[in-house]
């Protein structure tokens, strides 16, 4: 079967982690971060390069990169600045734009507290809720993709979840630095980060004073966001405490309360001193395993999974020639020969925000309803401004489970079926579905041994497009999806044959190529029982629909 159901989970990640892979022999280029020969420039990378340092994107912004070269193309990306864009920032309301004033809340009733902190609550919920969608729509209209891509690496790699938190300016206020940042120094990311609100918050360290030091921070500094398990000690862990006592915050902002800060001495990573949270943070970035550790994680991210050691090693020399300064760090590893070798490409599960981007960019679609995005993210594994946990997501064949694959397949495909079902109108009393309809004449079997899941014909709760407020009014983001044109790339390409529409839409599709046993079942399938594809026909755009339907439900869609 290939489009049948996937027999356990362990055959899902096999079959994620196999189709996407290419055999190649080991050889100098893969590790190598020397320029590649702009020679070999050609589509194919210009793709590669906009998935990987972005969202991907249609046809014509790949062809724009391929022409412009190699070195213009990643200089683009990655000088977004020089690219002037903006939104409107995102709704806040008043209510939780400042704290309280204790006075006030002492000259309520009992009965008028109560009533007020719920309405803050419900408040904060949607103020957040706001944020989360703001940051989608800039995920998906910014022509900068790289601000974007470099923002959701910082916000899984430095993370604060907003359940903890409870301050929803907060969560704006880390999500807006970190793009701010997104390629400054990474000193400038540590201290920053080391003064936020909502980290000061998430992990203590507004509580961390000198009578009674909290080791929150100063252990995921190290473990998590800078020199990782193994590269200190415990002693440094309350060295480090003491250092970042009296960091805390107030209304203004980030606040230095020297009355409750150790002033005393400390050693730390070898280094004595009366010393404090910038001297943690500088001695931190002393040590030979702090670029390790970046470049790894960059690596994972950007280039590919369980990088060797040394590609890391290489990568960690060229942050530390630049001084942690990362724009020209990423420039180079873009620019690399092991950044296009076949070994880093298609080899990374996209995360569940990354499909839905990417698959709107790819079709250059007008989403109907951010709200129903979101849900649907969430549906998938992935609450943006609430990681799991302090690790945040583990990301790789962890997104994978049999219902999150499911749920992978309804969205891509309802993204392109937009609110009405083929071939019948919709009752306007009911809320549309981000799910697709299967034809009932749709391939189910082929001659292959592979397995792959069919688009499932009926939506998650969580990925109805009908808003559903919390109270309060809220921005209008809601309207119904509009159906993809298949036939338009079908007229504009010329494409003429079942076999010339599948190749094009796979070639533009997917990271690596499509297997010849799924590549004839779609052709057969689009082409009909006589073989014989028809633009002008009446079903035509049913059919190739469809037939992108089960291309954005097969595992090679899922990597990138």
């Amino acid at each position: 079967m290939i489009f049948g159901r996937p027999r356990s989970h362990a055959a899902i990640a096999a079959a994620l982690l196999l189709s996407g892979g290419v055999s190649v022999a080991q050889d100098n280029s893969a590790n190598s971060l020397e320029p590649l020969d702009p020679r070999q420039w050609d589509a194919d990378r210009a793709a590669h390069l906009l998935r990987r340092a972005g969202f991907g994107g249609p046809a014509s912004e790949v062809a724009r990169l391929t022409s412009a070269g190699l070195e213009a193309a990643v200089d683009e990306l990655v000088n977004y600045h020089s690219t002037f864009w903006t939104n409107d920032p995102p709704p806040i309301d008043a209510i939780v734009a400042e704290s309280p004033e204790r006075d006030e809340l002492r000259q309520m009733s009992e009965e008028e507290r109560r009533a007020f902190v719920e309405k803050r609550r419900q408040a904060e919920q949607r103020t957040i809720e706001e944020v989360r969608l703001w940051w989608i729509e800039r995920m998906i209209e910014s022509p900068r993709p790289l601000e974007e891509k470099m923002t959701l690496f910082w916000h899984g790699h430095f993370t604060s979840g907003a359940r903890e938190v409870k301050r929803s300016v907060f969560m704006y206020e880390q999500n807006e630095f970190l793009r701010k940042h997104a390629l400054a120094n990474f000193r400038d990311l540590l201290m920053g980060v080391s003064r936020d609100r909502a980290m000061l918050v998430y992990l203590d360290n507004n509580r961390n004073v000198k009578r009674q030091p909290n080791e929150n921070y100063a252990r995921e500094l190290m473990e998590l966001f800078s020199l990782g398990v193994g590269n200190y000690s415990e002693a440094d862990v309350k060295a480090a405490a003491r250092a970042f006592t009296g960091w805390g915050f107030d209304d203004e902002g980030f606040r230095f309360r020297r009355s409750v800060h150790d002033e005393g001495e400390k050693t730390f990573l070898g280094r004595k001193g009366k010393l404090d949270g910038q001297d943690i943070i500088d001695q931190i970035l002393e040590q030979p395993a702090c670029s390790r550790f970046l470049a790894r994680a960059l690596l994972e991210f950007f280039c590919r999974p369980e990088p060797d050691k040394e590609l890391v090693e290489r990568f960690a020399l060229v942050i530390r020639r630049n001084k942690f300064d990362l724009r020209p760090a990423m420039r180079t590893l873009f620019l690399s020969k092991a950044f296009y070798h076949p070994r880093s490409r298609g080899t990374l599960i996209k995360s569940p925000i990354e499909l839905i981007v990417s698959t709107v960019r790819a079709f250059d679609l007008d989403v109907g309803d951010l709200q129903a995005v979101e849900r649907a993210t969430r549906a998938m594994g992935q609450e943006l401004l609430q990681p799991p946990n302090v690790k945040g997501w583990d990301g790789g064949t962890k997104w994978i489970t049999t219902a999150t694959l499911f749920n992978r397949y309804n969205v891509t495909c309802a993204l392109l079926n937009g609110a009405e079902r083929p071939g019948r109108p919709r009752d306007r009393r009911q809320p549309s579905r981000l799910a697709p309809e299967r034809p009932a004449d749709a391939p189910t079997e082929a001659p292959a041994a592979t397995t792959e899941p069919k688009p499932a014909a009926a939506a998650t709760p969580a990925m109805t497009m009908q808003s559903q407020p919390a109270g309060g009014p809220r921005v209008a983001r809601k309207a119904r999806q509009a159906t993809y044109d298949p036939l338009a790339v079908v007229r504009t390409e010329g494409l003429s044959t079942a076999e010339d529409i599948v190749d094009h839409s796979a070639k533009r599709l997917l990271a690596n190529p499509l297997p010849s046993v799924k590549r004839e079942a779609l052709v057969q399938w689009l082409g009909g029982e006589k073989h014989d594809f028809r633009a002008d026909a009446p079903d035509a755009g049913r059919r190739v629909r469809t037939m992108l339907n089960l291309l954005v439900s097969t595992p090679e869609y899922q990597m990138n």
